[in-house]
């Protein structure tokens, strides 16, 4: 309406002044969009026609703001009478456009706009003219989403007029796009009578405008009414809301008096709104809602509400209330309380998620004329939502609301708060919370006084506090808070939740001074001090031990920010730093001091110190940092060997417009120096980057060698060319393997150039005499092409069983959004290696086949000290993601042989299948041992972690022997299933037939290394032998490699007898079974190996075996305990053999106790030491050696294994006479024996093992002497 009304004013006198139509409509559309706009609104006229005529059009008006235009009228006709301005009256027959575009509503004036503290009375505007409008119409109206939430589109029909203080208006809008929906408004008034009539009508069908803004459930129909007819000073008016044609809402708005008598109000509403919520709230509602409100404004802005009632089902709330001219309270009487009639829960009408109370209750009480004090109360029972519970939390107030005689108020009280039984969804947040907070605070207001006073603020947890002593100011002096406040924390555990990670130790803090919200300045320090802090960190957590501080002080005003300090120490560790942050220029400093690494570890050491400053602005400043070490130590040995003695950094540099120069930066560090220079800036860069290290062998053992590199970096990341070249002479990384290969002197060259998001390899080349790799292609857009070239000129060097050259050819090129793959790889000993296929351009699929022969042996540099050979062909295919899952196909091994010496086992005539499909491995591998049997392993293994396995191997008369230690044949079937990474169950059963243990004469320990025996400039050969031997030493630190998920066992092996004990003059046989259970970490065997017969020779002497037991312990090496006793004079001697069988201990004991020289002497000659002769004193130190280890087994021992026999002895009778024993087994359960004295006398003895319990034995002699027993036994 400002607009038209201007248009009109302008179009009066324009005839006056106009001189072409071309002219008026310039100079036209100028003034009105210059009067029209105004900062914040921009007014655009299109089209302007018709001034000098009754009827002038506007082809398109726009009004925009500072986000663009908002309101745009297409098509607008003004049709008015010029004559009727000159009696007095703005007489319009028509305004009206064909379209208004109100596509949001226009950005809110951020100005504040008082009010005046004066109430006035309602009046029209007295014009200079009449106004009369006879049509106002829109034939489509669109209103954006933003408007009203939905798009809208409407047609629109008014009229109005205004004349004499008197005014009367009519408004019609249809919704066209959609729902049907009408908006109706009749309304009149006039100053002269203070008459008002009002009718409005809203009338929607389902979904309508209204019923969606209000989120009415089912998006009903709806018709809201207000009706009122009569004077402003005893005026009423009816309201009436419906939904699906019944009243939910209705009642009484009224209005009595003037504005210079003050004015009264009252309103009273009810119904049942049940139906305008969701079917959840009707408990909280009911049948029946009352609103009663009534009040009085005075003329000086006293407010006097002296009646509220609000009630519902669940909700009563009464109350009354006068606030006087002042602002501050007179009165004060408000109740209120939620609760159900039965008792339950009651969910509250809120958005979000469903909030339930058990009870609330309110109580707010002030009177002045009564007194000063004030009181409140607010409890909150049995609060419940899917986030978060309390039990129950109460705000408790007192204080003094007082007005002076001068006119000065004040406002002052405490209020205390506690929140009981609290319990977040969140576990984390609740053990950090805890089930109960509390804390008070104190305030206090006085008028003409800036600022609230907060002496007290306190918040206090199960081990954790904050107390604040603070003051906030108002607008003059920029919203500021001062004060100090004071944070404890007692244990930091209960935040570990919270963090992610475990946390431990105390904290507390302090702050104090000034911040202004407004304006953002700050005047500030602060403290914090931890007390053994943990943060899951453990270098971190180690440094934190003890006592940690971290001090702050600040000032922040319109000249910058001035670190005045800001100071950080734990245990050795100090770091500070202080200067100015200003636009205009800062100057910043900071220091660090280590003096000692190994607070944070074991493997840490050294002391570090470092300076770093920046003088000037981001244009144009100045940087330099310089750092030295001594002895640093990082728990890293290569880079410990490195950083021992001084190594040092320094940088120097500066911002020059938006660009970093480096002009220093160079690192020392013994043997390696870097350094760089050159200019890094998003326009352009130009990097140099220099490295220099003379002697690798600082880095460790097995190091060595010089090296040398220089690389560029000239342009920016889309358009560059970047070189590389490097010299090495030498080299040695402490892999054998590769320390052949980089023999001698060796060359790296490389261009690469970057040029618009395509990559080109220019060149790549690595040369040395063992080795040249040449590579060179492109990737630009969808042209992506690589060749591949490599040589190695003798393939021994790596694997010594094939000399001769190994070549590596191929070519990778773009097909479309794929690449084509084409490798070739042919070598000594029959290798021929080709992939073929395609892969998608990101690698995220491929479909490549790989064909070929190999020879196993290649495996054996990274399988040793096992050994493999045989030739093997391959038929592979991977289609699908690069992955295991993805292949599939055959491998085969034919004729092959293995070898592990750490066994002792090798297996010939190897023939091993494996075919791989659906992600599993299906194996068939049959071999025979060298010394007899064969092997057999069948089933699957997944091609992915956790490698689900289900294996079987069949063992069947397999022939196992150590050389120094063992030999036997076994049968059986063994299982393993499960994860091989771990908790998988080896299980099965193991049959032993004839098994000799072996007792050593010597340990097995090997050769010991000399101690701290260094080897300089090594040779791979011989550190490759060493490494075979276990002479290296990995720093593995002896762990031993122990599963992280160990194995579980179930494992029985049986062998009921010819289990033979031998060795330093021992010979037994053992019987029995043993289950093996537990873990690989942690074997629990049960039963053992016991003795049947045997005895034990020594210096003549034969002594009969009492005990013998064979077991197994957690590292599967045999224990043995052997007990041999005689007795003589009444003196019990014993020999006891016992420990791991490959180093048993001999001990000598007696009963009673003898020293163990005396026990010797009276077991083999029968005396004490005292009486015994030089000749009988060599011979028990022959006997002691032999027991020892040191010995062999005697003349008997040797003929038994010259006659093949199982036992041969020879014994002396009572009478002085011999004989001679020999025993054999001759199956599996007959044992025959054969003894013959020196008259020639013979004995046959045979024993047959019916069952394991249950013995025939018989005898015959050569004078016809017989005889046959059933013997039944029984071990326990």
């Amino acid at each position: 309406m400002r607009i038209i009304l201007f248009l009109l004013w302008l179009l009066l006198p324009v005839a006056a002044f106009a001189q072409s139509a071309e002219e008026d409509r310039g100079f036209l559309q100028g003034l009105i969009e210059d009067n029209l706009s105004s900062a914040g609104r921009e007014v655009r006229i299109e089209g302007f026609r018709g001034a000098l005529s009754s009827r002038a059009t506007v082809e398109r008006l726009t009004i925009a703001d500072d986000q663009g235009i908002w309101l745009t009228l297409n098509k607008v006709v003004l049709d008015w009478s010029r004559s009727a301005l000159l009696s007095g009256r703005l007489s319009v027959s028509e305004l009206s456009a064909d379209e208004i575009l109100l596509e949001r509503l226009p950005v809110a004036d951020e100005s504040v706009d008082v009010p005046s503290p004066e109430a006035r009375d309602f009046a029209l505007p007295e014009l200079p003219v009449a106004v009369e409008i006879g049509r106002i119409a829109a034939d489509r109206l669109v209103l954006g989403e933003t408007v009203l939430g939905t798009p809208v589109e409407a047609t629109l029909e008014a009229s109005g007029s205004l004349a004499g203080g008197s005014g009367q208006a009519q408004l019609l809008a249809r919704r066209t796009d959609g729902p049907q929906g009408e908006l109706r408004l009749t309304t009149s008034f006039s100053n002269a009578d203070r008459q008002l009539a009002l009718d409005l009508a809203l009338i929607e069908a389902d979904d309508g405008i209204a019923a969606t803004l209000m989120d009415l459930p089912g998006r009903p129909p709806l018709e809201l009414t207000v009706q009122g007819q009569g004077p402003l000073s005893n005026y009423a008016a009816d309201i009436r809301l419906v939904t699906d044609g019944e009243e939910r809402l209705a009642g009484r708005v009224t209005l009595q008096g003037d504005a210079a008598q003050g004015r009264q109000f009252a309103a009273e509403l009810g119904g049942n709104v049940v139906p305008l919520f969701l079917p959840q709230y009707a408990d909280f509602f009911g049948p029946d809602v009352q609103l009663d409100v009534a009040g009085t404004r005075a003329t000086d802005g006293r407010l006097d509400l002296n009646r509220l009632n609000l009630s519902t089902r669940a909700l009563q709330l009464q109350g009354a209330l006068v606030v006087a001219a002042d602002g501050l309270p007179e009165r004060i009487a408000l109740t209120g309380r939620i609760a159900s009639e039965d008792g339950r829960p009651v969910l509250l009408p809120l958005s979000g998620p469903e909030t339930r109370v058990g009870r609330v209750d309110l109580d707010v009480a002030y009177d002045a004329a009564e007194g000063e004090t004030w009181t409140a109360r607010l409890l909150v029972a049995g609060l419940d939502r899917p986030d978060f519970a309390a039990e129950r939390f109460s705000l408790d107030g007192s204080g003094r609301i007082a007005r002076t005689d001068g006119g000065t108020s004040t406002v002052s009280g405490r209020l205390t708060y506690a929140a009981e039984g609290l319990a977040p969804a969140d576990p984390d947040l609740a053990t950090a919370l805890g089930p109960r907070i509390a804390g008070a605070a104190d305030f206090s207001w006085t008028e003409g006084v800036d600022g609230l006073r907060l002496p007290t603020l306190t918040l206090d947890g199960s081990d954790y506090g904050l107390a604040a002593d603070l003051t906030l100011e108002g607008l003059t002096s920029g919203l500021a808070v001062s004060g100090e406040a004071d944070l404890r924390f007692e244990d930091l555990a209960r935040f570990s939740g919270l963090a992610g990670r475990p946390l431990s130790g105390q904290g507390e803090g302090t702050v104090s001074g000034t911040y202004a919200a407004l304006t953002g300045a700050i005047d500030a320090e602060a403290s914090i001090t931890g007390t053994d802090l943990a943060l899951g960190q453990a270098e971190l957590d180690n440094l934190l031990k003890g006592t940690s501080t971290i001090e702050a002080s600040l000032i922040r005003d319109t000249t910058g920010t001035r670190l005045r300090t800001l100071r950080i120490a734990a245990q050795s560790l100090t770091a500070t730093a202080s200067g100015t942050l200003a636009s205009a220029g800062s100057d910043i400093a900071a220091q660090l001091a280590f003096a000692d690494l190994s607070v944070l570890g074991p493997a840490y050491d050294g002391r570090l110190e470092a300076d770093a400053r920046f003088t000037g602005t981001p244009e144009a400043g100045q940087i330099s940092i310089q750092a030295n070490g001594r002895d640093l130590r990082v728990g890293q040995p290569q880079v410990d060997g490195l950083l021992a003695g001084t190594s040092t950094i320094d940088i120097a540099g500066r911002l020059d417009q938006g660009a970093l120069v480096l002009e220093r930066a160079r690192v020392n560090a013994r043997t390696l120096t870097l350094t760089a220079a050159g200019r890094l800036a998003t326009e352009g860069s130009d990097l140099t980057a220099d490295l220099n290290f003379s002697d690798l062998s600082p880095l460790g053992a097995g190091y060595g060698g010089a090296l040398s590199a220089k690389a560029t970096f000239k342009g920016t990341p889309e358009n560059a060319t970047i070189t590389a070249d490097a010299r090495a002479t030498n080299l040695r990384i402490g892999q054998s393997q590769a320390d052949a290969l980089l023999r001698g002197e060796s060359t790296l060259s490389a261009q690469v150039r970057l040029e618009n998001g395509a990559i080109r390899v220019d060149r790549a080349a690595l040369r040395n005499p063992q080795l040249t790799v040449t590579a060179d292609g492109s990737v630009a857009g969808a042209d992506r092409n690589l060749t591949l070239d490599a040589r190695l000129s003798n393939l021994a060097l790596v694997v010594p069983q094939f000399p001769g050259p190994l070549t590596v050819q191929g070519t990778a090129q773009s097909q479309g959004t794929s690449y084509r793959l084409d490798l070739r790889a042919r070598g000594p000993g029959g290798i021929d290696l080709r992939a073929q296929g395609t892969a998608a351009g990101d690698f995220s699929t491929v479909d490549v086949g790989v064909t070929g022969s190999a020879q196993a042996a290649l495996a054996n540099p990274f399988i040793e000290p096992r050994n493999v050979e045989g030739p093997i062909r391959f038929d592979l295919r991977v289609n699908g993601q690069p992955a295991l899952s993805s292949v599939s196909g055959t491998v085969s091994l034919a004729g092959g042989r293995f070898a592990d010496q750490d066994l002792g086992l090798v297996i010939e005539r190897l023939q091993a299948d494996a075919r791989l499909a659906g992600g599993r491995a299906t194996l068939d591998v049959q071999g025979r041992p060298a010394a007899g049997g064969r092997l057999a392993l069948t089933g699957n293994i997944g091609l992915e972690a956790p490698f689900a396995a289900d294996l079987a191997l069949e063992i069947r008369r397999a022939v196992l022997r150590d050389p120094e230690l063992y030999e036997t044949t076994a049968s059986g079937r063994i299982t393993v299933q499960g994860p091989l990474t771990g908790g998988a169950q080896i299980a099965g059963r193991i049959d032993l037939e004839e098994t000799e243990l072996r007792i050593p004469s010597t340990g097995f320990g090997g050769a010991n290394g000399l101690p701290d025996l260094q080897h300089r400039n090594e040779p791979a050969a011989v550190r490759t032998t060493r490494a075979r031997a276990g002479l290296l030493d990995d720093g593995s630190g002896g762990s031993g490699g122990r599963d992280s998920r160990p194995f579980e066992l179930n494992l029985l092996i049986s062998s009921p007898d010819r289990i033979f004990i031998r060795g330093r003059g021992l010979d037994a046989e053992l019987g029995g079974q043993l289950l093996v259970s537990g873990t690989t970490a942690n074997v629990v065997p049960s039963g053992a190996f016991n003795l049947i017969r045997g005895r034990l020779d020594i210096l003549g002497k034969r002594l009969t075996l009492s005990e013998a037991q064979l077991l197994l312990e957690g590292d599967f090496v045999p224990y043995i305990r052997v007990v041999a006793s005689t007795e003589n004079d009444g003196i019990t001697t014993s020999v006891v053999i016992q420990g791991r069988a490959d180093e048993p201990d001999v001990s000598f004991t007696s009963t009673p106790e003898l020293p163990e020289e005396e026990v010797i002497s009276r077991l083999l000659f029968g005396r004490g030491l005292d009486t015994i002769s030089p000749l009988q004193a060599a011979q028990l130190a022959s006997a002691v050696a032999t027991l020892a280890g040191r010995g062999g087994e005697g003349v008997i021992g040797r003929l038994r294994q010259g006659f093949g026999l199982d036992d041969l002895d020879v014994a002396t009778d009572a009478d002085g006479g011999t004989s001679v024993r020999a025993g054999k087994y001759i199956s599996e359960n007959v044992y025959t024996q054969v003894e013959v004295d020196q008259q020639g006398q013979s004995q046959i003895n045979l024993n047959l093992d019916v069952t394991p319990s249950v013995k025939l034995r018989g005898s015959v002699g050569t004078e016809g002497d017989t005889s046959i027993g059933i013997f039944i036994e029984r071990d326990y």
